[in-house]
């Protein structure tokens, strides 16, 4: 498939990015000679000045980042506070370990500054790694130190391997500089301000990587970051601001995580350190920035001389960056299901294909839409990789259009459907650092007190042209804008369910999270993930762990009054023993509130891991029966709520499918040849970033839907409790 966009028009006014040209590469030559080969980045054109609002207002918040902050137990007052609590969430905290070892030992900021006057005559002996974004280092670093910003979602993966890493590194001095690591007798590695060596931190996996490589020396991670050696070392650090400047930047970050200054442009509020929600806002961001310079990692010259404001936020400019998406993954069909000829199939198990939406039999052989069918043809598993590559280029190019504006129009930037600026703004009420609501979809709070803003969106499909917006002001949609407006009021002229999806709630925002469920009247909460998979926490438990011993939670009081697990079917003939991690646990909750009661169903499958998909869609399947059941149990009950981790991976997928099989179910005249998961997808991607979030996920989900259409998933009720009032 080929993939174009239409760089923009170097030194004009309007530098959005549209799918028109494929910008192409350019080494040492004059503009107008091109490579053989078309450059997988896409940038953002080079007027440092334009950007430096939003670059401000990324480095704030990537500096307001909690790290061994957690919140005090009980959540049963409305100002729960922040402390530095080690209690149960102790052993989360402790350094990652490679064969029960520490991978990096703690160093203090003295005991580096005698390791650089040891080594100020054999500096080739000591590498410091710097892993904070590059807009930070770009401002102050240690000297000698080499810059490496790479997404962890990318640096974790066993086949990123070290010369991967060095392609990322763009200065080639400081890449033959890392190519020497073999050679030192110590590494040090730094961040912004972490006191503990968390396991999923850039250092962790860095430091895995080189003892898998065989380094042999010292490995060392700075505690307290650049931060803690900054204010006591200065004399060891380099920066493009004047001394009066880089004190007050030092200042501005160290209450960003401790508290407010009584004389810097932050303003966190008393409410804050007792544990309210913390509040940044865009005119309060400090200054003191460079007024030139490189704002993130240099990249390889182009048409449009360019640079990258996302290289270190935004995933997909890594997942990209090194040319087409080269995984493939077939869609895997049940066992007992052969194909017959090249435009059929043939269900050999009891099952009975379901024939709507294009999908027959004939002759005793069920074919399937032509749509679908095309994914399990011989080259389905290269079209679906290319089809998806398409959703991200959009997407990035979306979020580079975003920055841009925002970068132009500072005033009301609320006022563009794709604005971001609340979610920079709330950064600290973010569970991650790259995933922000639009401003068009962006749940509010309606009764707040400091600001109105939580990490949820409403999605919904809707039917409109086919055109996917790429955040360009003259191609928005403002049909489908207003449509989504509609759901602060509450009104849904759409066919199709409208769900919120979320991140899972921190402990900062439980109060917020439940007023949003009160507000929405929303009774069907579905959760897609464990709470802790591979010794991470993917979300806090936010719901009363005893059967009726009430919570409350902000002026909600949440009381567990049942909980049941239900295993997932399995296939009829199927010996294999069921998996315990693979179940559906149902709750029933009761909401009080100012005298009013509610009851709502909580449902959660614990057999989807993070970026991974199930061994099979029955289990998806069968939460989706689950939560349709329990959603037409209550009466006018409002959108449905649907969280993983992040709110977009795994929540993408289920609401992506859900719809896509209420559309083939209801509207008996889809085209046979037009993809509808796909145009679903768009959609939502169009309302939450991420949607749907790799490859693997976005093939199980025309799994999911081959074996609906095959005759799977659940064939009767799976008696959801009703809890109806």
């Amino acid at each position: 498939m080929s993939l174009t966009f239409e760089s923009p028009t170097r030194g004009g006014n309007e530098a959005y990015f549209t799918p028109l040209n494929m910008p192409t590469i350019h080494t040492n030559t004059t503009a107008t000679e091109e490579t053989s080969t078309n450059t997988p980045y896409y940038t953002a054109p080079i007027n440092p000045g334009l950007h430096q609002d939003f670059l401000n207002a990324i480095q704030a918040r990537h500096s307001t980042q909690p790290t061994v902050l957690s919140a005090v137990a009980s959540p049963t007052r409305a100002d729960v506070g922040f402390s530095l609590n080690m209690g149960s969430l102790a052993h989360r905290r402790q350094p990652p370990s490679l064969n029960n070892s520490p991978v990096a030992a703690p160093l203090e900021a003295n005991a580096l500054a005698q390791l650089l006057s040891a080594y100020k005559d054999k500096s080739h002996l000591l590498l410091l790694l710097d892993v904070r974004s590059f807009v930070q280092f770009s401002h102050s670093k240690i000297r000698t130190a080499i810059n490496i910003s790479i997404p962890n979602t990318i640096l974790k993966r066993p086949t990123f391997t070290l010369d991967k890493v060095y392609e990322a590194i763009v200065l080639e001095e400081s890449r033959e500089k890392l190519k020497t690591w073999s050679t030192v007798e110590t590494i040090v590695f730094y961040d912004q301000q972490s006191q503990l060596l968390q396991e999923n931190s850039a250092s962790a996996y860095l430091a895995s990587k080189l003892i898998r490589a065989g380094f042999k020396g010292q490995l060392n991670y700075l505690k307290g970051g650049f931060e803690a050696f900054a204010n006591t070392h200065k004399e060891y650090c380099e920066s493009t601001l004047s001394p009066s400047s880089f004190q007050q930047q030092q200042r501005l970050m160290m209450a960003s995580a401790l508290g407010p200054p009584t004389d810097s442009g932050f303003n966190l509020s008393s409410a804050a350190l007792k544990g309210g929600r913390p509040k940044l806002r865009l005119n309060n961001l400090p200054m003191a920035t460079p007024s030139l310079g490189p704002f993130t990692a240099p990249m390889p010259q182009f048409e449009n001389q360019a640079f990258n404001p996302f290289f270190s936020n935004i995933r997909q400019n890594m997942e990209l960056s090194h040319g087409p998406i080269r995984e493939r993954f077939p869609v895997r069909l049940p066992s007992k299901c052969n194909m017959v000829d090249p435009t059929r199939l043939i269900q050999a198990t009891e099952s009975v294909p379901r024939c709507v939406a294009g999908g027959h039999m004939e002759n005793g052989l069920f074919q399937a839409p032509g749509w679908l069918h095309e994914t399990v043809q011989e080259n389905g598993a290269q079209i679906l990789a290319e089809t998806y590559e398409k959703l991200e280029r959009t997407e990035q190019r979306r979020l580079q259009n975003i920055m841009h504006f925002h970068s132009k129009h500072t005033d009301n930037p609320a006022e563009f459907p794709f604005s971001i600026v609340a979610g920079i703004e709330m950064g600290a009420l973010n569970r991650y650092t790259n995933i922000w609501p639009f401003e068009y979809t962006r749940v509010k709070i309606r009764q707040h007190g400091v600001s109105d803003y939580i990490n949820a969106s409403y999605v919904q499909y809707i039917e409109s042209n086919d055109t996917v917006s790429d955040a360009r002001p003259d191609g928005v949609d403002t049909e489908t804008v207003k449509i989504m407006k509609t759901c602060v009021t509450g009104e849904n002229t759409q066919p199709y369910r409208r769900y919120i999806s979320t991140q899972g709630p921190l402990p900062a925002t439980f109060n917020d999270f439940w007023q949003v469920v009160w507000e929405q009247n929303s009774r069907v909460l579905v959760m897609l993930t464990k709470e802790e998979e591979m010794n991470k926490i993917k979300c806090h438990r936010y719901w009363p762990s005893t059967v009726n011993a009430p919570i409350q939670y902000g002026d909600v009081t949440i009381t567990l009054t049942e909980e049941t697990v239900r295993p997932v079917l399995k296939i009829k003939g199927d010996d294999q023993p069921l998996n315990p991690d693979d179940v559906v646990i149902v709750r029933a909750l009761k909401l009080s509130r100012l005298g009013e009661e509610r009851h709502v169903t909580h449902l959660q499958y614990t057999g989807w891991m993070d970026f991974g998909v199930p061994d099979n869609p029955l289990g998806t399947l069968q939460i989706i029966q689950m939560a349709d059941e329990a959603q037409a149990v209550y009466e006018s009950a409002g959108p449905m709520i649907v969280h993983c981790s992040a709110g977009c991976g795994r929540s993408g997928a289920f609401c992506a499918i859900d719809t896509v099989l209420y559309r083939i179910s209801m509207d008996k005249d889809l085209a046979d040849m037009r993809d509808i998961l796909l145009q679903t997808i768009s959609r939502f991607r169009e309302q939450r970033l991420s949607m749907v979030q790799t490859l693997r996920q976005f093939v199980f989900c025309y799994e999911a839907i081959w074996w609906w259409f095959l005759g799977h998933g659940l064939e009767k009720s799976v008696d959801v409790m009703d809890t109806s009032s």
